[in-house]
């Protein structure tokens, strides 16, 4: 059954805000092989902001009908791209061609990305995890940073968001996006006060009527508390936290003696974990893959049931405004 939507709450400003005019400082975080054009669309239309990786809609003619149809339906949203692979500079070409108004970049130095979307009047943000990674972003001229602080869902940083995100908007008037077990308005409101100026929902988000997973995955979900989240770099060679099943537990969750070994060799190290990532995102990986190990963040013992994604933007938002005024009168 369907959980009633709240009537729609009053707006919150921030400069994340005003920059894209959202109504929400809300991103329904880009999620692989989870974000579709109906998740994107449904934040959008909330007053949020809705992204997906770009390569969630492969081959390239696929992703430029996607793109063309969330355009038809949503005058903002984001793509995510990773930096890895044979393709992602022709996925880049796709997108400024399409006029996607927000790019996320992901692994990989952004510069060159940047003067592109640049020239072409797109804005980009860069996932961060550390302050040596919001150094290298800010001085490629991203105009925002994706703070992924300890416990996000996939590939979470080692610093905790109180950290994190203070560390972040004191080091730059630009945007900051706090990405880590943010389910609702307390995380929001959280979020804010820490000197972020919008989040990432991203967990939260798979539990929704929107995202169409696999029966499989939001069981998983629904029955998963925090400490059944464990973070593991042997699903695709970098940190990544996910839901301990039984098929993760089968392949292992910690290193090898190979993998112990080469630990010790930062290059080699790199090599192979690039290696692992490009096979585990672009091949047909049976024994291991996002499609039979789950991502989640560790806020995922706060979700207890499906809901619209209007839903839980609107109550994530009206419980900001009912915290915030009560904060007021302590």
């Amino acid at each position: 059954m369907h959980v009633s939507t709240p009537n729609t709450p009053e707006p919150i400003a921030t400069t994340f805000t005003k920059m894209f005019g959202l109504r929400y400082p809300i991103v329904c975080a880009p999620m692989f092989l989870v974000s579709n054009i109906r998740m994107v669309c449904a934040a959008s239309a909330a007053g949020g902001l809705g992204a997906m990786p770009a390569l969630n809609y492969r081959p390239l003619p696929k992703l430029k009908e996607a793109l063309q149809q969330i355009k038809a339906q949503s005058s903002c949203f984001a793509i995510n791209l990773i930096m890895q692979g044979k393709d992602y500079h022709k996925q880049l070409d796709l997108i400024i061609e399409q006029q996607v108004p927000l790019i996320i970049l992901s692994l990989g130095d952004p510069t060159q990305v940047i003067k592109h979307a640049h020239a072409a009047g797109i804005k980009v943000f860069c996932d961060v995890a550390t302050l040596r990674h919001a150094h290298k972003a800010l001085a490629a001229d991203a105009d925002g940073l994706v703070a992924v602080a300890s416990g996000a869902g996939g590939h979470g940083g080692n610093i905790s968001s109180f950290a994190l995100i203070p560390n972040l908007a004191d080091l730059t008037s630009k945007p900051v996006l706090a990405a880590g077990c943010i389910n609702d308005g307390r995380g929001l409101l959280a979020a804010l006060a820490l000197g972020a100026s919008g989040v990432y929902i991203g967990t939260r988000f798979i539990a929704s009527y929107e995202a169409n997973v696999h029966a499989d995955y939001l069981r998983a979900i629904l029955a998963a508390q925090a400490d059944d989240i464990v973070s593991t770099k042997r699903v695709d060679g970098y940190p990544g936290n996910f839901i301990k099943t039984k098929t993760l537990v089968e392949h292992g969750v910690e290193p090898n003696l190979f993998e112990t070994i080469i630990e010790k060799n930062s290059a080699i190290r790199r090599m192979v974990a690039r290696s692992r990532a490009i096979s585990t995102l672009f091949a047909n990986n049976k024994k291991i893959s996002y499609r039979n190990v789950y991502a989640a963040g560790q806020g995922v013992g706060m979700i207890d049931e499906p809901q619209s994604i209007k839903a839980i933007i609107y109550r994530s938002v009206a419980k900001f405004h009912r915290l915030k005024q009560q904060m007021l009168q302590l």
